[in-house]
C-alpha cells in the first residue's frame, strides 16, 4: 500500500477514536480493532476544502470512520476520513462542490455571556441565540486562546456560525473568515457544468459502457416519475428512503420532473470505484429548469455472482445550484457535526 489517494490498494473501512489534534497538520486517531495509533492529515479530513479547517475537525474522543491509504515515512499508518475514500471512489468524488459548508453562516455580532470549561458562551445579537465558542476558536493566536486572555463577559465580538454539533449545541468561531468573505470562485464560474469537474473526469465519463449509462437513465427516470415501485426494483442498498428523496426533490427542484433527455450525459460525471464499478453524479430534469439543481448520486457495480448484472444504489442527493443560497445540503448527513442551516433555526430552538 502506498500513500497515493489514487491507489487501488485501500485498507478496509474501520472505526477509530480521535486522540489529539496537531494543528494545522492533521489529527491523531487510535484504531479500535488493533489499538494502533494512526494519523489523518489535513487533506484527508474531508472532501470539502473548507471542512478541512480545524474548526470542523472531529473533537478528541469522537468516534469516526477511517480507511488506510498508506504509511507515513515514519512507518505510521496514514488514514483518510474523506467521504470519497470511505466509499472507495478512486481519485476523489467526480463533481466539485461549489457550496459553502452547510451551517456556515454570515459574519455576526455576539456578546460574551459566560466563561466555562473549554470555551465561552455567547449570545448572537440579532437572533438572541446562545452559542458555544470553543477556546481553540477564539483567535488564530494561541496565547489569546488561553482562558486568562478570553474576551470578558459583556464584550462584543465577531463570529460566524459553524453549525449544530451532535449534542445539539450551535458552535461559532472567531477564526473562520470573520475578517472577510469566504474565499472561492464566483458563482459565474460554475454556470458552466464543465467547470464543476476536472477534464480527466469528463473524459472518463465519456467512456462509460452503454449498459451503465442506461441504468443511470432508468433509475433517474423512475425517481423523477416518483415511481417508487419501479425505483425499488432497479436499486438496492439505498442510503435514503423514498420519503426523504421525495422531500428533497420537492424542496430543491421545481416540479414536475421529466425523463432525462437525449444527451443527458453532458450533465453527468463519473469516477471509478475501488473493486470495480462507478460512482455517478447526474442532474435530474424538470419542465422549468432543464436541468434542475437536484443531483442524484448512484453507485453502480457489477453483481458479485453475475458480472453482467448491475447493482445500483442511491447514495446521495444534493442541491448544486445557486437558487437556494445557504441551502446546499446532502443526505445522509456527514459522520461529524449534524449541520443545520441558519435559515432553519426556529424560534423554538433559540
Amino acid at each position: 500500500m502506498n500513500g497515493s489517494r489514487n491507489s487501488a490498494e485501500l485498507g478496509p473501512v474501520e472505526w477509530a477514536v480521535v486522540t489529539s489534534h496537531l494543528v494545522p497538520s492533521g489529527l491523531f486517531v487510535r484504531l479500535e480493532d488493533s489499538d494502533e495509533e494512526a494519523f489523518v492529515d489535513i487533506t484527508s479530513v474531508h472532501n470539502h476544502p473548507l471542512c478541512r479547517n480545524p474548526e470542523y475537525w472531529p473533537d478528541a474522543g469522537e468516534h469516526i470512520r477511517v480507511r488506510a491509504v498508506g504509511r507515513r515515512p515514519s512507518g505510521q499508518l496514514q488514514m483518510s476520513h474523506r467521504e470519497s475514500a470511505l466509499d472507495g471512489v478512486l481519485g476523489g468524488l467526480p463533481t466539485r462542490d461549489p457550496s459553502v459548508p452547510p451551517g456556515l453562516g454570515p459574519i455576526e455580532r455576539a456578546v460574551v455571556v459566560a466563561h466555562r470549561d473549554g470555551g465561552l458562551l455567547v449570545r448572537l445579537v440579532e437572533s438572541g441565540r446562545v452559542c458555544t465558542l470553543p477556546a481553540a476558536l477564539v483567535s488564530h493566536r494561541r496565547a489569546e486562546c488561553a482562558e486568562e486572555n478570553w474576551p470578558g463577559v459583556g464584550e462584543r465580538i465577531r463570529v460566524r456560525r459553524l453549525g449544530v454539533w451532535p449534542g445539539g449545541e450551535m458552535r461559532v468561531s472567531c477564526t473562520m473568515f470573520t475578517d472577510g468573505p469566504v474565499p472561492g470562485p464566483p458563482p459565474s464560474f460554475y454556470a458552466s457544468r464543465t467547470n464543476r469537474a476536472p477534464e480527466s473526469v469528463i473524459a472518463y465519463t465519456r467512456t462509460l459502457p452503454a449498459a451503465v449509462v442506461g441504468r443511470v437513465r432508468e433509475a433517474a427516470d423512475a425517481v423523477s416519475a416518483r415511481d417508487w415501485d419501479r425505483a425499488e426494483g432497479l436499486t438496492s442498498g439505498n442510503r435514503l428512503d423514498w420519503e426523504e428523496i421525495d422531500d428533497f426533490m420537492t424542496t430543491y427542484g421545481y416540479p414536475p420532473y421529466t425523463p432525462l433527455p437525449d444527451g443527458f450525459e453532458t450533465d453527468m460525471h463519473a469516477a471509478p470505484l475501488h473493486g470495480g464499478g462507478n460512482w455517478i453524479d447526474c442532474l435530474l430534469w424538470t419542465e422549468v429548469e432543464r436541468p434542475s439543481d437536484v443531483e442524484i448520486s448512484l453507485k453502480i457495480t457489477p453483481a458479485p455472482d453475475r458480472p453482467d448484472r448491475l447493482n445500483t444504489a442511491i447514495v446521495r442527493m444534493r442541491a448544486i445550484g445557486f437558487r437556494h443560497p445557504e441551502r446546499h445540503d446532502q443526505k445522509p448527513r456527514p459522520q461529524g457535526p449534524g449541520w443545520t442551516l441558519p435559515s432553519r433555526t426556529t424560534d423554538a430552538e433559540q
